[in-house]
């Protein structure tokens, strides 16, 4: 009878046992239910944030971009008109290469060289650093060597 008191306690034992391992089951499956549901919306409303973040900064990058397509569109009308008012203009009122203040120095300048006595004497060969003709240049006149003032 011990053995048969033993085998009932046994199959009582498995009953108990899995009566609570089903009970327990359905307890942690609802727990992770609710909790997966709750991950979700957690994660849904994360998601939410991180969207309208998103749209901020695209929304400001494009206003960025609209603004120098504008500043560079409105740049590239002004250089436009320029080259037409160049093309239809006269002589008096074209575009310096130099700027306002550089073209009068400039052309005050040119005044001074032409009195310079190297340019006074454009058959004559420049000097070089023993102050004579350099010989360089091919069919040198005797003339230009007798104008030069080293020699004589």
């Amino acid at each position: 009878m011990e053995i048969g008191t033993l085998i009932i306690g046994i199959v009582i034992g498995f009953i108990i046992g899995g009566i609570t391992f089903f009970a327990i089951a359905k307890t942690m499956q609802s727990n992770s239910d609710k909790k997966v549901t709750h991950n979700e919306a957690e994660l849904k409303a994360l998601l939410a944030i991180q969207a309208n973040q998103h749209l901020d900064i695209s929304r400001k990058a494009l206003a960025d971009i609209q603004s120098r397509t504008a500043d560079l569109a409105s740049q590239l009308d002004e250089y436009e008109q320029s080259l037409t008012q160049v093309a239809n203009s006269d002589d008096d009122t074209k575009v310096t290469f130099f700027g306002e203040h550089a073209s009068v120095f400039l052309r005050n300048n040119n005044t001074g060289s032409k009195h310079d006595p190297a340019l006074a004497q454009p058959d004559a060969q420049p000097r070089d650093f023993a102050n004579t003709g350099s010989g360089v240049f091919v069919g040198v006149d005797t003339e230009a060597k007798k104008e030069n003032k080293s020699q004589s």
